[in-house]
């Protein structure tokens, strides 16, 4: 009598999920040259880990929160699960403004910035901005292009 083996099939890594937790700096610059600072956001992916868990914990201390049920919730909970701090954004006066959750919220939210949330949560949302760096990986290879 032979017996098969199940075949052990090799497992890919589609990301860092240390850099997936922790977030990776997006520096995001408008076609006009705008500068709207440097965004540390964690990998918002369905598939992280961190976001199964962070998902699980946003919605028990969410529950009866009116931003996470209204207009702008997904930028709120995107807010509240991925964005880690942010460097380089400024008032009128071109003053730095402290990071906080909320007015992250609140910048992400306004209608003007539609454009520049859309591109955040994008980049959020694609595993090329954290993967892994090995050691046999090109400049060109770890930067992306």
């Amino acid at each position: 009598m032979t017996t098969k083996t199940k075949p052990v099939f090799k497992k890919f890594q589609r990301f860092d999920a240390q850099k997936a937790a922790k977030g990776v700096p997006h520096t995001i610059i408008d076609p006009n040259e705008n500068d709207y600072g440097t965004w540390t956001t964690s990998l918002y992916d369905p598939y992280n880990k961190f976001i199964k868990v962070e998902n699980d914990r946003y919605e028990r201390e969410n529950a009866n929160n009116p931003l996470a049920k209204g207009k702008n919730s997904g930028i709120f909970a995107f807010v509240q699960i991925c964005v880690q701090g942010w460097e380089g954004v400024v008032d009128a006066d071109d003053k730095p403004i402290p990071f906080s959750k909320e007015l992250a919220f609140e910048y992400l939210s306004d209608e003007d910035n539609g454009w520049f949330a859309t591109e955040l949560i994008d980049r959020s949302k694609d595993v090329r901005y954290y993967r892994a760096v090995t050691p046999a990986a090109t400049q060109e290879a770890d930067a992306g292009n």
